[in-house]
């Protein structure tokens, strides 16, 4: 066989694949619906994202307004926004290694 043979998937084939789709179709819908949140490395600012990564909340605590360098409100609520969407990225990771070997959690 050389690089252009090419065989057409059997029905049997198609039907797995698709199932499989429908599995990750499930999956993904199900995990945009969790929250999950992160701190910054500071803790006075916490975020919420949704399993898309979109953010659904946040709070700064008002320590953070009182300090001495409100500045730092702005960096730590990028923070902490990261720490919640590698939160929501690491668990979609770890559904999807469920559904497909050799995929890293």
């Amino acid at each position: 066989m050389n690089g252009y043979d090419w065989e057409p998937p059997t029905a049997a084939e198609m039907a797995a694949w698709e199932a499989k789709a429908a599995e990750f179709e499930r999956l993904a819908a199900e995990h945009a619906e969790e929250r999950f949140s992160g701190r910054s490395d500071s803790g006075l600012v916490e975020a919420e994202v949704d399993g898309d990564g979109r953010l659904t909340d946040l709070d700064v605590s008002a320590e953070a307004l009182r300090q001495a360098y409100p500045q730092n409100i702005g960096p730590d609520t990028i923070e902490a926004i990261a720490a919640a969407r590698a939160a929501a990225a690491a668990a979609g990771r770890e559904k999807a290694a469920g559904l497909v070997p050799g995929v890293r959690a």
